[in-house]
């Protein structure tokens, strides 16, 4: 079970890819970040609450600026260990964002996360018009 999408956002290519990558970018559930963007660096996500939160880990696999990543991906150690792949493609003025995630073991899995990305691309796209 795989996700495929497609995104425009309407800004440049670097500053879309900028924002990704930053640990300063928190887009709401996440309460904080840390990102290391080098071959082998740590993806990790973090969402606190009352309960001790939930968290997501991965390593980046590629990382060419502005133009592709690749990275792992794991919500709070449950063995679902799946792979995200992004493009980032001037169009203009404009971002086309390809996105590709693979590896779900669950259809229920798999339609969580595609509905999480969108949420995620509105959340991206606030938080660079708010820094902008």
């Amino acid at each position: 079970m795989n996700i495929d999408k497609e995104y425009e956002l309407p800004f440049p290519v670097s500053e879309v890819f900028t924002a990704w990558v930053s640990s300063e970018t928190i887009i709401p559930p996440a309460s904080r970040m840390n990102i290391e963007p080098v071959p082998g660096g740590c993806y990790e996500l973090f969402m606190d609450g009352p309960d001790g939160g939930a968290s997501n880990r991965g390593r980046f696999h590629l990382v060419q600026p502005n133009e592709r990543l690749v990275y792992t991906w794991e919500w709070n150690g449950d063995g679902e260990v799946t792979v995200i792949d992004v493009t980032f493609q001037s169009d203009g003025p404009q971002t086309r964002l390809r996105l590709s995630h693979r590896g779900f073991l669950s259809e229920d899995s798999a339609k969580m996360h595609d509905a999480g990305w969108d949420s995620y691309i509105q959340g991206l796209t606030d938080h660079i018009r708010r820094q902008r």
